[in-house]
């Protein structure tokens, strides 16, 4: 009996010696087959070329105010109080401002598409009430300086129209908000990069057929007082959906469609410049949570000093700020947070978010629910979205590997997957650490979406001192 006994013992140890082997096995065959298949998803890649030493050329000044060519791109700085820097602005710019009001984005986005500069002028005016006085005085400085230049059927009105198409471009009247296969942003730090600094990669995706890029402008200011910031922006706007500062603060802008909109509230835009003159990063959260908001816009805001960022979910409504590794960013909406690491597209990841969408346009789509909890039953539905697999395709490759994530694969990650878009106005990687931005603005004649053009390196040091 006991030898009996032994011997199965014996018998059932090999057998469970053979099944744990079997098992590893089979693991290591899933490894191998799943980095094979990465290995093979990026060995398809595309590689945006990345210009490291840019030539710089000095082609205008106006008081304090210069405008260089940096490669291909126009960086005009400005200094001064805000009325002296918007004259240096409109003076410098005279030609590229008048042509994009007369020409080239204002008509073809604008009065163009059914819009009519009754309804425009009368939306900007709500919003126009809600921007600080010091980039107003701006606003007349750019104006003061395309008279001075010559351009004088430019009235003051189109340049306060620069600060507010945003929010009318994004609702047509009588028309509600899309979900748009549109805008991503990420920013990693930490774990994920190489020296642990803070990298913020960020793709606009609007449109490259309205000639907005005949125009775009990288613009800095040196308000007296303050320190120094840039946006990737255009000829006569005082703010954009994309800057960084001397203080280490990145900010990028995404749309989020909601049904909480008015035209009474500050315009993005403004927003996002009044952040950017923030000296940390709580406080340029808090001017977003203040605002008060005109729309739905998904941000992510880093700080390079710290690092670390946020990811914020707005609209007139809600504001709703999400750390890394944010609790509140989870499985219940089908979600799923990083360490060190935030990234937003299209779409809101709080569930009230979501439940507004269903509920006023659900039945656009054939969804018909009153509750969260009927919602839940089908919200896998949205791993179908565009924005969904772009938020998800970007967690993914993030954290694939610790220390990975340095400029070049910041680039790449912009250009390939589903965050690669046809329609990318401009795209940019920051890094504030060293003051540099790599920026990408889409061409023309014929249109060619930036992420398939050449990265741009901008060192900022000089401005920024």
């Amino acid at each position: 009996m006991r030898i009996k006994l032994e011997t199965l013992m014996r018998t059932a140890y090999l057998f469970l010696s053979l099944l744990l082997l079997v098992c590893l096995n089979n693991l290591v065959f899933a490894q191998e087959q799943t980095q094979s298949a990465q290995t093979d998803e990026e060995a398809t890649w595309y590689h945006p070329e990345i210009i490291e030493n840019p030539e710089v050329k000095l082609l205008a000044t106006e008081g304090k105010g210069k405008l260089y060519q940096v490669g291909e791109h126009l960086v005009c700085v400005m200094e001064g109080s805000y009325r002296e820097m918007g004259f240096q602005h409109g003076k410098l710019l005279a030609d590229k401002i008048e042509h994009i009001m007369k020409q080239g984005y204002y008509v073809k986005a604008l009065w163009s598409r059914g819009y009519t500069k009754e309804y425009a002028y009368e939306q900007s005016k709500r919003m126009v009430k809600f921007i600080p006085e010091h980039f107003l005085e701006e606003a007349k400085g750019i104006y003061e300086g395309v008279q001075s230049a010559g351009k004088k059927d430019i009235t003051y009105e189109e340049v306060l129209l620069g600060a507010t198409v945003a929010e009318i471009l994004h609702f047509p009247p009588n028309q509600p908000p899309s979900i748009p296969n549109s805008c991503s942003n990420f920013a990693c730090w930490g774990r994920w990069t190489p020296d642990g600094r803070l990298i913020h990669g960020r793709n606009l995706d609007w449109t490259v057929k309205a000639d907005a890029q005949d125009d775009a402008v990288i613009l800095v200011w040196r308000p007296t007082g303050k320190k120094p910031y840039m946006m990737v922006s255009w000829a006569g706007a005082i703010g954009s959906v994309s800057g960084m500062s001397a203080s280490g603060i990145t900010i990028g802008e995404m749309t989020l469609p909601s049904p909480n909109a008015t035209f009474d509230g500050m315009p993005l835009f403004v927003t996002m410049r009044l952040a950017l003159e923030q000296e940390n990063l709580e406080d340029a959260v808090g001017v977003i949570v203040k605002g008060p908001q005109t729309s739905g816009w998904n941000f992510v805001v880093g700080d390079g000093k710290i690092p670390s960022a946020r990811a914020m979910e707005v609209d007139a409504k809600r504001v709703l700020v999400y750390t890394d590794n944010d609790p509140k960013e989870s499985e219940e909406t089908m979600h799923w947070s990083i360490p060190d690491a935030v990234r937003r597209t299209n779409h809101p990841i709080n569930k009230d978010g979501l439940l507004d969408l269903a509920l006023k346009y659900g039945s656009q789509y054939g969804i018909k629910v009153e509750n969260w909890e009927q919602l839940k039953l089908i919200l896998p539905i949205l791993k179908n979205q565009n924005s969904y697999q772009r938020y998800d395709w970007l967690g993914k490759q993030i954290t694939k590997k610790e220390k990975a994530v340095d400029i070049r694969k910041a680039v790449d990650l912009l250009a390939n997957g589903p965050v690669f878009g046809d329609d990318t106005l401009h795209s940019f990687v920051f890094d504030p650490k060293n003051q540099v931005a790599y920026v990408s603005v889409a061409g023309n004649n014929p249109p060619v979406t930036a992420t398939r053009r050449a990265f741009t390196k901008i060192d900022l040091k000089e401005w920024f001192k």
